[in-house]
This record gives structure tokens, C-alpha cells and sequence, in this order.
């Protein structure tokens, strides 16, 4: 009996102590993998690498917390030319297997692109695979004459020579002839006829694009990314150069955005169209060029647009996404800049990824935008980001990557305080896969500044930051290791309607970019419902016409992959696809709710069978009308919304995301605006309690929460202008200590005295160390080296703690450039790289003398002026070189000094803790 009882008791104590171990779990910090932190671009330049570097390089980035990079060779150094390898060569192979393997060594990740530079293509690729530039020439034959003018290519563009596809004749009376046999070698047509005729001759010529910033021995032609074989050829070079790879394992294949110029052709694209479509497209050419009644004008575009939309998948993106998988490998996506419908080109791949470009201007006190950039390009627009979160989320794909902060702000001059919000943005778009843009691989023989890309923010080693990059990448892998777990949590599907994109007059080719949005997104109902959900704090994805036909009903909910959504919304459209209609009503016949903004879809796109399809298209839109309760017509989408719930977090001025897990969801939550929040919030979802997580300083702690008498959730919550936190909600009441609120309770004392200022680890060289009777920024010290100076340098201050006896105390560094790290009485207290400079003191102050020392780090910007003015030639870099963020030649000469070091003030501000009460009001953002 008694060892029964033990045995009882045993199996007790063990569940418990389980139990308790997946309590922990859940309220403790995720389990750090290397896709939680961030991982960058890697310019190998002139594929000037070699072992000892390649170790010593990835043990630096492996310090300083990036989990993977992302190699892409371009051109070379001059100078260093005798180190140049050949891409691709056994050499080059070596070179690869060795970097994959330290990197394994390391815990980190690889992924490269198949190619250099961008877009694929190389010295292998010949005219029969290279892209194709569709080329129009039109004659006119009067009554009984024969065309003297030969029909030849004579572009010299698009290529000379190029092969003739088809000769078509068109009359005023409606008679279409193929004319093509009559063409002879020398181009001569031997046709004569009655009437006035028409003559369309159609060459496949080349875009001749050769790939841009190409290394060493891979110059060559763009291929054709609308033909299989192209690829299949393409790729043969890499199956080659990979049959005896002894290397370590590569993560995943990318494809850049969609940098193709002008290429909109295949020697075989009318017999694609007519497969696709239905019809020959060769009988419509003058419609097809804008000739014509509008309305079949718009439908040939369209029908050319979706044709070409649907090669670039089905004779790319898909075989690319199998040639990889069979080498063992993931994919990455750029899909932005294709002539394509970019939520299925991004879903096509494992990882769909985005880019920002340019900064966000965000109104966050203090914070700088580099004044040369031009205001009106390139603002990144979480609605754009969201194609890429969209098309992984309802494929059900974890990761969604984005090239982030290239071009944030002129070289040498962007903070990380500058490239926080921005990710901030990405993160509450539904990205959370950062990749750095990025870090040029540099010997370390190399003078400062060492090798640099030409368009990026230099997030490597020469920049002065990364003296203290290991604490933002830390706030990125925390943050991540939440944004990476679970799953989405979005309640409503937002229909795409391409279709109204596509049915344009003007034109042929239709290029989707990332940054010249106004000219295909802005100002259409899709975009304008997406906005103002956005801006209401409704949770959402976009869906393309392929993808609803995935979709299924649950107990009146809609799945996807997994993810369960409450509606379809579709925004005011003119065209929908049959097969769209008839899917959306066989999903309501099901329970689904689908929400109409105005109106049915008022026609069926293109031109195939239209007539009947119009019939058809009719039908079911009164077979809709008729389903009842869960189809609705409303012209204000938000009045039949009422079985979704939104989040609160808009109407305070928070932006955010929500994910999913087993005993509740996950928030991510900033605050990107000029105002302080120090409020209740009203949640979208149930809950009993919630954790607090700040990944900037690493605290967490239990939410205050209360409910109303309707049941619904409130956390309080207390953002300054720049802060984000993480907030994870159970379905328990969670033991866990709270969250410390404060506020203020006397007047913020000014830290006063004799600072000490010394110069610690940068160039060009190390300024004299100095005392200062009041904080100033460095670049004013008598000492002349300290302007040129970009480094980190260690400010110390003796102080008396102050009379009064707070319950706890802040810090505030006032002015800082640009990042610091704050040290209490020789206890490490925290880093400040980012808006606010400010945090809680965990140190206790001492009733004597106290020691406060603040390492700060400046820019590289005055260095770099530095050697621009000695005329040092760091700039030796073939193809671009370097330019400036206007494109121009890059000289920092004539640049003013740029702010550095500690300006303050700095203060202690007493606080106590918040009491909290019902009476405390739920501030709104002005």
C-alpha cells in the first residue's frame, strides 16, 4: 500500500512539476531559433572571398546576433581584381560550402540567390532563352497595290533580326486573313487584294537587359521568366556546379523583385493565350493595340495581363519553387514589380517576402528623416506590405520576410533609432522575418570604411553602431520569437479584384511595384476599404480569385489553410471571374458570410465567350441575392459588421497585430505616433489575464485587467511616442508579477556637475579625453580630432542621490547621438538606442556618492566627411560605384559636423507606482 501511495503521489508531483513547466512556457520569453533573429543581405563583392575572412566575419555577426545571411555576389573592388572568383567555379563552390558550414558551426542560417546581382541570368543564357520585347509594326496596303516596304525588324532597341511571328490582314468590312505565308526570307509580301487592308506584323525580339550588378564571370542576358524551358535551362548551371557540393545545408533559394524591364513575350505566347483564354488572340491585334471599341480594348488588355500573369507563374514561380525543394531547400519571393497578380506569385513561395525603401516620416518626437531624401517617393504603406503577410497567411505559410531599410536615409547618417518604428511598421503588417539590407562582406585588411554596397544601410561592422547593434537585434529576436509562434489571428477576408487593375485602355504591359504605388493602388475602392479597416482596428488579409477557390465553410466560418475567418468582404468592383461568383455562392449556400460593398460585381472580365458568360455571370447574381441572411449589399461596410470584432488599439492611436496560440493571442502593439498612452484598452478577444512584455528592455510583468459588465476585456496600457510592447493574453488566470506602472510623483531632477568625457573605441583616431562643466555635443571640443571622430566614447558623472524618496526612479538622457549604455554605481542598467531615451532605474541609488556612466555612440557621418575632404579614395568600386541617395556621385565634403555624443539633459525623475480605478478614463489619440 505504502508503495502504491508513492507511486501515487509520485505521478502526482510529476504531473504537477509538468504542468508547471508548461506554465512557464507559456508566460516566460519564447525559446530563441535562429529564424527569430535577423539575418541580412551579404554583398560578396567580386566574390573576393576567402576562409579565413568568411570565419572570422560570421563569428562577428554570430556575436552580435544575426542568425543567418543571405548571400548575393555582385561586382568587385578595383584594385582587387588578382582575388576575383569566377561564379559558380569549383573555387567558388569551395567558397560556399565552406561559409555553409561555419555558419552551421555557428547556429546560423544560408540562404542564397541562384544568380548574382539581379534579375537571373548570365553568360549561359542565348537568345532562345534570354527575355523576350514584343515588337508591333503596322502597313497599310491600298485597293490592289502590294506592300513595298519589306517587313523586317530593323529596332535597334529590341534587336535587330528579330524572328517574325505572325503577318495578320484586317479590312474595314470585318475580313481578318493570316497573311504569314506570304511573307518570303527577304521579308517581301507577295499578297495583293481589293480594299484598303490593315497589315500587323508581330516580332519576338529581346529586351536585351543584361543582369544588373553582376560578379565576375556571370554577365550575360536577362532569361525569360515566361518560359519553363528558359529556366529549366537557367537552372542547369547550378545543377552542375551543385553535383559535388560538400558544403553545409542551404535554408533557401531567392528570387529577387521583379526587375525585369520591358520583357512581356514568348516566341509561343499566342498559342499560350489561346490555351489560357479561349480565343486566338492573333484575330484581335488592332484591339490588343488600343484600336477600336474601348470596351473590348480594356478585355484584350486584360485577357494579355491575366495571360501573362498566369505564365509567370505556372512557367516560373512554381518549377522554381520544385527545382528547389528537390535540392532540399526553402524559397524566398519577391513578387513585388511583376506584370502578375502578386497574391499568388507571393504564395507560391515558402517565404514571401516584401521591402521597404525609403522612411515612413513617422511623427515620433525627436525623431530625424534625412532631409535629402525626396519627400514624395518610396513611403513605405502597410497596406502594400500586407500582399506579402496575406498570401502567406491564408496558404498557410509561418514566415514572411521583408528587405528592410534599404535606402533609409543617406549613407553613413541613419541611426538605429531611425530603423526601430520602421520595423515596427513591418511587424504590424505581418511580417516577421527580418533581413537586414545590409552588410558588404569586407576583409579585415581593409581600410576603414571598407568594401560597401551602393543602395543600403550599412548594417555591418564598419558602421559606428554596431557597437551597440547586439541589443536592437536582441529587441528583434525577442519580438520575433512571439511574432513567429502561433498562428495569424484575422477575422475577415478582403477580396482583390485584379481584374479592375487589369481591365485598363492604356498600355500593354502592367507592372505591380512596391514603391510607385499611387499609379495601381491608391484611390481604388479595394485600397480604400482596406484603409479604413485598417484604420478602425479590423483584422484582415487579402485574398486573390485562385486563392477562394480553396476555400471551405465551417460552422459558418471560412477556412483557409488552417485559419478560420468570419466574412468575405468585397469592395466595390466592376469585374469578378465566373468561377469567383460561383464560388462565393456556393459558400454562402454553406453558412459563409459575404459582404458586398454597393453592389454586386457588375460584369465578367475579358473577352472569351463573353456573351454567354454574361448569362451565366446574371444567374448567379440573383441566385445570391437570394441566399438570404449571409449575403449583404451595404454601402457602409462597417454597419454589418457586427459579428467581427475590432480592436480598440486604433482608437488611441496604437497600431498592432494579433496571432493566435493554444490559451489565448499575442499582441504586438507600438505606438508611432507624437502622443503618450496611458489608458485602458478594450480588447478584441476573451481573456482572463495577460503578460506585458517589453522587448526593448526585457521586462515583463502581469497586465493590469478588468472586465465590464458586457464581459469585455481592458488592459491598461502606458506607450510613449516610439515604444512597442508585447502583450500575450490566457484563457487563465496566470500568476506572474505585475507589471510596474508609473507615473511621476514630484518634479524631474536635473543631474548636474563635472562630466567626464572619454574617448573609447572608433577613428580615426581617439580624441583626448576631456571634463565638462556642462554636456555638450562633442564635435565642439577643442580637441579638433573629436569632430572627425565616429565612435563610442564614456561620459561619467559623481553625483548625491536626491533628497526626496520616490518608489522608484527613471532616467532621461534628454538629447542623445545616438545610442547609449547607462551604468549605475558600476552595474550595467540598460541600453538606449531608440525613442524614448528614457527608462526605469532597476539600480538603487546610494545615499552617498553615486556613479553614473553613459557610453555613447555617434553616427560615421563626420569621419566619412572626414576623408571626403582629405580626398581619400575609398570609393574604388566597379559598375555604380558609390552614389548618394539621389543616384548622384557620393561626396560627404562639403557636410556639415552632425550632432554627437550626450547632449541631455540628463534627469532623474521620481515615480510611483499607478493606482489603478474605474474612473481612470480611456484617453483617444487627437
Amino acid at each position: 500500500m505504502k508503495r502504491l501511495l508513492l507511486v501515487i503521489v509520485t505521478l502526482l508531483f510529476s504531473g504537477l512539476v509538468i504542468f508547471s513547466c508548461a506554465l512557464q512556457d507559456e508566460t516566460g520569453w519564447p525559446e530563441i531559433k535562429k529564424e527569430n533573429k535577423p539575418w541580412s543581405y551579404w554583398w560578396w563583392m567580386g566574390s573576393a572571398v576567402d576562409k579565413e575572412n568568411l570565419t572570422h566575419l560570421l563569428t562577428e555577426y554570430h556575436k552580435a546576433g544575426l542568425g543567418g545571411v543571405h548571400i548575393i555576389p555582385i561586382y568587385g573592388v578595383k584594385g582587387y581584381e588578382n582575388s576575383f572568383i569566377d561564379y559558380l567555379s569549383p573555387k567558388w563552390m569551395d567558397m560556399l560550402a565552406h561559409t555553409t558550414l561555419e555558419a552551421d558551426r555557428l547556429g546560423m542560417g544560408v540562404d542564397m540567390t541562384p544568380g548574382t546581382g539581379w534579375p537571373y541570368g548570365g553568360p549561359h543564357i542565348t537568345p532562345d532563352y534570354a527575355a523576350r520585347h514584343v515588337i508591333f509594326k503596322h502597313y497599310e496596303i491600298l485597293d490592289g497595290e502590294q506592300l513595298t516596304e519589306p517587313i523586317v525588324c530593323n529596332d535597334e532597341k529590341y534587336g535587330e533580326k528579330a524572328p517574325l511571328i505572325t503577318v495578320m490582314a484586317f479590312d474595314d468590312k470585318g475580313q481578318i486573313k493570316d497573311v504569314s505565308e506570304y511573307v518570303n526570307s527577304n521579308g517581301v509580301l507577295n499578297w495583293t487584294t481589293d480594299g484598303k487592308w490593315d497589315i500587323y506584323a508581330v516580332f519576338a525580339g529581346w529586351t536585351n537587359q543584361n543582369v544588373k550588378r553582376a560578379a565576375p564571370g556571370a554577365k550575360g542576358k536577362v532569361m525569360n521568366y515566361f518560359s519553363k524551358e528558359a529556366l529549366s535551362f537557367y537552372l542547369s548551371a547550378f545543377d552542375s556546379a551543385f553535383a559535388n557540393y560538400k558544403g553545409g545545408k542551404i535554408r533557401a533559394f531567392y528570387n529577387d523583385s521583379y526587375e525585369v524591364y520591358n520583357a512581356d513575350w514568348s516566341v509561343d505566347f499566342f498559342k499560350s493565350f489561346e490555351k489560357l483564354r479561349g480565343y486566338d488572340l492573333k484575330l484581335h491585334l488592332p484591339a490588343l493595340l488600343g484600336h477600336g471599341d474601348i470596351d473590348k480594348v480594356k478585355r484584350l488588355k486584360s485577357d494579355y495581363r491575366e495571360t501573362i500573369s498566369d505564365l509567370l507563374l505556372k512557367e516560373f514561380s512554381e518549377p522554381w519553387v520544385q527545382w528547389c525543394h528537390n535540392k532540399k531547400a526553402l524559397t524566398r519571393n519577391q513578387a513585388h514589380g511583376s506584370p502578375g497578380n502578386l497574391l499568388d506569385l507571393y504564395a507560391a513561395a515558402d517565404i514571401p517576402e516584401t521591402e521597404i525603401f525609403g522612411p515612413s516620416r513617422f511623427n515620433i518626437p525627436g525623431l530625424r528623416v534625412d532631409d535629402d531624401f525626396p519627400k514624395d517617393q518610396n513611403v513605405p504603406d502597410p497596406l502594400m506590405l500586407k500582399f506579402a503577410s496575406s498570401a502567406a497567411h491564408v496558404t498557410g505559410k509561418n514566415l514572411v520576410s521583408s528587405e528592410t531599410c534599404t535606402w533609409l536615409g543617406e549613407h553613413f547618417k541613419v541611426a538605429l533609432s531611425q530603423a526601430k518604428p520602421e520595423i515596427d511598421q513591418l511587424w504590424i503588417s505581418g511580417i516577421n522575418h527580418i533581413f537586414f539590407h545590409g552588410i558588404a562582406y569586407s576583409p579585415q585588411q581593409v581600410q576603414w570604411p571598407g568594401w560597401l554596397f551602393y543602395a543600403s544601410t550599412n548594417f555591418g561592422p564598419s558602421n559606428s553602431f554596431w557597437n551597440d547593434i547586439g541589443y536592437f537585434n536582441d529587441y528583434i529576436t525577442r519580438s520575433q520569437s512571439f511574432l513567429q509562434s502561433g498562428k495569424p489571428d484575422n477575422d475577415i477576408l478582403l477580396y482583390f479584384p485584379v481584374h479592375d487593375i487589369w481591365h485598363d485602355s492604356e498600355g500593354l504591359l502592367y507592372q505591380m511595384t512596391v514603391h510607385k504605388i499611387s499609379k495601381w493602388l491608391w484611390n481604388r475602392p479595394f485600397y480604400n476599404m482596406a484603409k479604413e479597416l485598417w484604420n478602425n482596428g479590423y483584422c484582415f488579409d487579402y485574398i486573390s480569385d485562385r486563392q477562394i477557390k480553396n476555400l471551405s465553410v465551417y460552422n459558418g466560418n471560412l477556412l483557409s489553410a488552417g485559419l478560420q475567418y468570419k466574412t468575405i468582404l468585397v469592395p466595390e468592383c466592376e469585374y469578378m471571374p465566373l468561377e469567383t461568383l460561383d464560388k462565393l455562392e456556393k459558400l454562402a449556400e454553406k453558412g459563409a458570410r459575404i459582404v458586398f460593398q454597393k453592389n454586386l460585381p457588375l460584369d465578367v472580365p475579358g473577352f472569351a465567350d463573353l456573351a454567354n458568360k454574361r448569362v451565366t455571370f446574371n444567374s448567379l447574381k440573383k441566385q445570391l441575392q437570394n441566399v438570404g441572411e449571409n449575403v449583404v449589399i451595404q454601402d457602409s461596410v462597417r454597419e454589418v459588421l457586427s459579428t467581427v470584432s475590432k480592436e480598440s488599439f486604433k482608437d488611441l492611436g496604437l497600431d498592432f497585430i494579433r496571432r493566435s496560440h493554444k490559451n489565448g493571442h499575442v499582441y504586438f502593439i507600438t505606438n508611432l505616433t507624437p502622443n503618450a498612452v496611458n489608458s485602458w484598452c478594450p480588447l478584441g478577444v476573451q481573456a482572463k489575464s495577460a503578460i506585458m512584455f517589453d522587448s526593448r528592455l526585457m521586462q515583463k510583468g502581469k497586465a493590469a485587467f478588468k472586465k465590464n459588465d458586457k464581459a469585455q476585456c481592458s488592459v491598461y496600457l502606458q506607450l510613449q511616442p516610439g515604444e512597442s510592447c508585447i502583450l500575450k493574453t490566457f484563457q487563465d488566470d496566470i500568476q506572474e508579477p505585475d507589471w510596474m506602472y508609473t507615473q511621476p510623483s514630484e518634479s524631474a531632477v536635473t543631474l548636474t556637475g563635472e562630466w567626464s568625457i572619454e574617448f573609447i573605441q572608433g577613428g580615426p583616431q581617439l580624441p583626448k579625453a576631456d571634463t565638462l562643466g556642462r554636456l555638450v555635443c562633442w564635435t565642439k571640443l577643442a580637441d579638433s580630432t573629436a569632430h572627425s571622430y565616429a565612435g563610442s566614447a564614456k561620459y561619467t558623472l559623481y553625483f548625491d542621490k536626491p533628497a526626496m524618496q520616490p518608489e522608484a526612479w527613471a532616467i532621461d538622457l534628454g538629447q542623445v547621438f545616438e545610442s547609449a549604455r547607462i551604468t549605475l554605481n558600476d552595474e550595467f542598467a540598460g541600453a538606449l538606442w531608440s525613442f524614448p531615451y528614457n527608462m526605469t532605474l532597476n539600480t538603487p541609488l546610494k545615499e552617498s556618492t553615486n556613479k553614473l556612466e553613459i557610453t555613447v555612440t555617434n553616427l560615421s557621418a563626420n569621419r566619412i566627411a572626414d576623408l571626403d575632404r582629405q580626398g581619400v579614395n575609398w570609393k574604388k568600386f566597379y559598375d555604380i560605384n558609390y552614389v548618394n541617395i539621389k543616384y548622384k556621385p557620393f561626396d560627404a565634403s562639403q557636410w556639415e559636423p552632425f550632432p554627437s555624443g550626450l547632449i541631455g539633459p540628463v534627469k532623474l525623475v521620481p515615480l510611483k507606482k499607478l493606482q489603478f480605478n474605474d474612473q481612470i478614463p480611456i484617453q483617444h489619440a487627437d
